[in-house]
């Protein structure tokens, strides 16, 4: 069994600093107040609107409101990071239709997901060559305009970009250790690992505490375990799948939040698109002090139960009244916008608006 009771305080405590660290704190709000607000968390930047992973998704995700900008990391040839969802290239970028890069395709095995992916990698270029390769929008739904037009981002412009604001908001990075297993077969060679690459480039960019504005996040918790003994930053466990007690109670020791899918705690038929129940993950995680910042929330209908009418923030409502810490999502202004009408700074423009679906109600009434 885990600690008692004491150790649980010092769990919420630590939940309560990082979330007023990171959390968007004004002139006219307590520390307090600032801590009890969800994080928006840029999902690849603004990646709704702009090609991920870009410098240009990343800083109109800041100037959007997101608290947080999320960046997958992989690893290139000469041991530079860039941030990458997948470590293979051709969904996101031109890089196929490069004639000086036509042999650099190769076929490589994935641990992780048991499977061979023939494609273009990072792990093949230099941050150099990777540059001169653009990013394209790989969701044909979403706005094509953009293709061709962006660099893939390096995990250097990812943080400054969190850094050079104009106004006094602090931004936090989100960083995710993508698949290590994969990159670690080849930094084998270099004596080295994607975790003590990592380290170091944070720590001169300032990011060493638990306080510091930065996550750390991972599918894999042998990443995350690692991690643990080689940083103070706080470290976020991914995952798909609900996580029983006894390993919420392991992992515990070394892990500050989870990121479950969104599907762990609101369960859908996947036949009729429908919400079947909510289920008691968030509050499990509460109780052994983690933070929860679910993921991924996207403003198309076809990623929402069709209980939410299309409505992204009737989404939103749901998963914040079930105690969600911060919300992983494609649309950050979207996320924005809804919590400026739910903050209770802002009570007199909820109460007018308020007043006004009750009066609309009303003459609906009289008039039928």
């Amino acid at each position: 069994m885990r600690p008692g009771k004491a150790y649980a305080n010092a769990m919420n405590s630590k939940v309560l600093l990082l979330l007023a660290c990171i959390g968007n704190i004004h002139a006219n709000e307590t520390s307090d107040a600032a801590a009890t607000k969800p994080l928006i968390i840029a999902h690849r930047g603004s990646s709704g609107q702009l090609p991920e992973h870009t410098v240009e998704a990343y800083q109109l995700a800041v100037d959007q409101g997101a608290d947080m900008i999320e960046c997958d990391l992989a690893v290139t040839k000469d041991l530079h990071f860039v941030c990458a969802h997948e470590p293979w290239l051709s969904q996101t970028t031109d890089v196929a239709s490069r004639p000086e890069f036509a042999d650099r395709k190769q076929s490589y095995f994935i641990p992780s997901q048991g499977r061979n992916v023939e494609d273009f990698f990072t792990i093949d270029f230099t941050l150099e060559e990777l540059k001169t390769i653009r990013r394209v929008q790989q969701r044909s739904y979403r706005d094509q305009s953009y293709n061709g037009d962006f660099a893939i981002a390096s995990l250097e412009e990812h943080i400054t970009v969190a850094q050079n604001q104009s106004n006094s908001k602090t931004v936090g990075i989100y960083l995710e250790t993508k698949l290590p297993d994969f990159f670690n077969r080849f930094l084998t060679s270099s004596n080295t690992t994607m975790e003590d690459l990592l380290i170091p480039v944070l720590r001169n960019y300032g990011y060493i505490s638990k306080s510091s504005p930065c996550l750390l996040q991972s599918f894999d918790i042998r990443s995350l375990r690692y991690l643990s003994n080689i940083t103070d930053l706080p470290l976020v466990y991914l995952t798909a799948t609900t996580i029983p007690d006894s390993i919420m109670s392991e992992m515990a020791s070394y892990v500050d939040g989870i990121g479950p899918s969104k599907s762990v705690i609101v369960l859908v038929d996947p036949i009729t698109n429908r919400n079947i129940r909510s289920t008691d993950f968030i509050e499990r995680a509460h109780r052994f002090g983690f933070v929860v910042h679910p993921y991924t929330f996207r403003n198309e209908d076809q990623f929402m139960a069709h209980d939410y009418g299309a409505d992204p923030y009737a989404e939103f409502e749901m998963f914040l009244g079930l105690g969600a810490d911060g919300l992983f999502t494609d649309f950050p202004a979207t996320f924005y916008n809804y919590l400026t009408i739910r903050e209770p700074c802002n009570g007199s423009i909820r109460r007018s608006i308020n007043l006004l679906l009750l009066i609309s109600m009303s003459l609906l009434l009289m008039f039928r």
